[in-house]
């Protein structure tokens, strides 16, 4: 029941269609009960006109939560289902969220803690100016209505393209959510701050060209902070037709699949979903399409409110998108970062609702003559598009949630190695015990991991260097050649392995750092890169770090996947111990066993969709999932 209800009626800001309101009456706010599923139905193509804010259960049953008007109102009551209206007037409940009327003094102007497009503007200006060396405030260009879309770059020199990879980071495409703009602020300011204090922030602002639109509907942005944003919750921009139906739904915009239907998109001028006269006909959009042409994002976060949802393409239908694998595992960290909940995970369609002409989709596209951006949506906050306007902590706390799901895609906008296991080899100068002893000579091998999302970015002409922590131990080699790493590939330097001799004088016990350092060619450009392990002399068979003991399982993978009839789980290394469990998504239990390095489970009698494996042992536990299609 659950996928079906977020299949038709979840929407929150990314996808909420909103019938052509009478905006000189009051905005209902009202829960429609629909008990099974299979009632909402009775609303025919009334669905899709729909401002769905979200779906709950209350102790009458499942419900979705909308915006309404009185005359919309009366037509769902026709179809039989049970309605409540919880608010006669949405401006009720930003009072009572706020304890301020929209129409009280300093109200209409002012945005609380969220920031209004001027504030925005002007932050952006101070971060450039505190930070010269390491970003710039810079412009797409201007809206219909004059307002600059502003763009913050920040990169060693941004002043200059240097064809480094590129991660796109945007907001408020719908004029009614601050929080995603916050957001925004929020990760350029800390990663600035952080700027040749913290080693992965400054890594990655030496290595990436990192571009941030907080406000991408300036225009709808400033209206809402200019007539208080709860008493207009205005969405769309600002341009024509002609009034009362003013704007278009940006989202909707956009050159792939636009029009796709009438239920992911309107083609009437009033309802909030509104597509525009043609794919790519505003402003707004057109200065994106041309922005990610010229500048070629490898990764892009789309940011919305609200709901608290991951997402990736496709919205426009039930479609598997290329290259789904990478996508999941994408969601599935922004998931374990923000908490956000498992069953608001996945593909936009089947997650939320279907809804066509998406930033991200169009971003995925690989139409021709487009470069494929790897893109992404997750919905912030909960309750309202308002809620937080006058709670500083819970801006705070939210944005939190998502700041190291910005730093991992921008990790990942190009090549970067992921530590595995350093493994001792003392079998030919050494006393072939599996670890590094006092006096010992040793080889030592490295296995790491290319997590980049995008195709193109692999690493080649790889040489490392070793660098010891430990004035007590000597690595008797300089640069060797390190394997090519495909993206998403692991590789290791066995059969170059570095010599290290540790002195007679080091304690067992003595922890060594070891510094790999990796320099590589992606996409013509050179990097380095460092990769920390550890060894432990003299104290353990296999030293290690952060990685599971070779007699246990370190690594679960599907093949194939996705998958009709069998799929093979196989468990690395292929001796280790432990038990096989299969799930479903609600957690039954469809298959287990002892394993040893793989199991394969016949999945012809199941449903399509996805499933998850789990390897338990003593140690440590690893697992993977997979698609199964029919």
């Amino acid at each position: 029941m659950r996928s079906y209800v977020f299949a038709l009626v979840s929407v929150l800001c990314l996808v909420a269609p909103l019938t052509a309101l009478d905006r000189s009456g009051a905005i209902m706010e009202a829960k429609i009960y629909f008990g099974d599923t299979r009632n909402l139905d009775r609303l025919g193509d009334l669905a899709g006109e729909l401002d769905v804010l979200t779906w709950d259960n209350d102790a009458y049953g499942g419900y979705l939560l909308i915006d309404t008007d009185a005359s919309q109102l009366e037509q769902i009551r026709a179809t039989g289902l049970l309605v409540d209206v919880t608010y006669a007037d949405i401006r009720q409940k930003f009072y009572e969220m706020t304890g301020v009327r929209p129409g009280d003094i300093d109200a209409g102007r002012n945005f609380g803690y969220f920031l209004t497009y001027y504030e925005m503007q002007d932050t952006l200006q101070k971060l450039a100016t505190s930070f010269p060396t390491v970003c710039a405030r810079t412009t797409l260009g201007l809206t219909p209505q004059g307002r600059q879309m502003w763009c913050l770059k920040i990169s060693d020199n941004p002043g200059t393209t240097e064809g480094e990879p590129v991660v796109f980071i945007n907001a408020a495409s719908h004029a009614r959510e601050p929080l995603g703009t916050s957001t925004c602020v929020a990760f350029a300011t800390k990663i600035l701050s952080e700027y040749g204090h913290d080693s992965v922030s400054t890594w990655l602002v030496n290595n990436r060209e990192i571009y941030i639109v907080p406000v991408m509907n300036p225009d709808g942005y400033a209206y809402n902070s200019d007539s208080g944003g709860s008493q207009s919750n205005w969405r769309k921009n600002r341009r024509g037709p002609v009034p009362p139906n003013v704007g278009i739904d940006l989202n909707r915009n956009y050159g792939y699949k636009w029009g796709y239907d009438n239920q992911g998109s309107s083609n009437y001028a009033g309802d909030e979903t509104y597509r525009g006269p043609s794919r790519f006909s505003e402003t707004e959009t057109q200065l994106v399409r041309d922005f990610l042409a010229q500048f070629q994002p490898h990764n892009c976060m789309d940011f919305h409110t609200f709901g608290q949802y991951n997402m990736y393409p496709w919205g426009y239908a039930n479609v598997q998108p290329p290259d789904e694998a990478v996508l999941n595992e994408a969601v599935d960290t922004f998931q374990a970062n923000n908490h956000y909940p498992m069953g608001q995970t996945g593909q936009v369609y089947s997650t939320i609702y279907p809804c066509n002409g998406l930033s991200v989709d169009w971003e995925y596209s690989d139409t021709a003559g487009k470069f494929v951006t790897y893109a992404y949506t997750c919905e912030l906050g909960e309750n309202d598009f308002w809620y937080g306007w006058n709670d500083s902590n819970y801006i705070r706390s939210e944005v939190n949630l998502n700041l190291p799901n910005l730093y991992y895609l921008t990790r990942l906008a190009g090549v970067f190695y992921e530590k595995g296991s350093v493994t001792v080899d003392d079998s030919a100068g050494g006393n072939s015990n599996g670890q590094l002893d006092p006096g010992e000579l040793s080889g030592i091998w490295f296995t790491v991991k290319n997590r980049a999302m995008h195709p193109l970015d692999s690493a080649t002409g790889v040489t490392a260097r070793l660098i010891p922590g430990d004035s007590e131990v000597a690595v008797l080699d300089s640069n060797l050649a390190f394997p090519t790493a495909l993206r998403r590939s692991s590789v290791n330097d066995h059969a170059t392995q570095f010599h290290i001799l540790a002195s007679d004088d080091i304690p067992a016990g003595t922890h060594v750092p070891l510094r790999l350092e990796l320099t590589y060619t992606d996409a013509a450009h050179t990097y380095t890169e460092p990769v920390n392990y550890e060894v432990i002399i003299g104290t353990h068979p296999v030293a290690v770090s952060e990685s599971p003991s070779t007699l246990y399982p370190s690594r679960l993978s599907a093949i194939p996947n996705p998958a009709r009839d069998r799929v093979r789980f196989n468990v690395a290394p292929a001796d280790a111990a432990g038990r096989l469990e299969i799930f479903s998504p609600e957690g039954a239990k469809l298959a287990s066993g002892a394993t040893a390095g793989s199991f394969v489970w016949d999945c012809s009698k199941v449903p399509a969709g996805v499933y998850f494996c789990r390897v338990a042992a003593d140690r440590n536990c690893v697992t993977t999932r997979v698609c199964v299609t029919h």
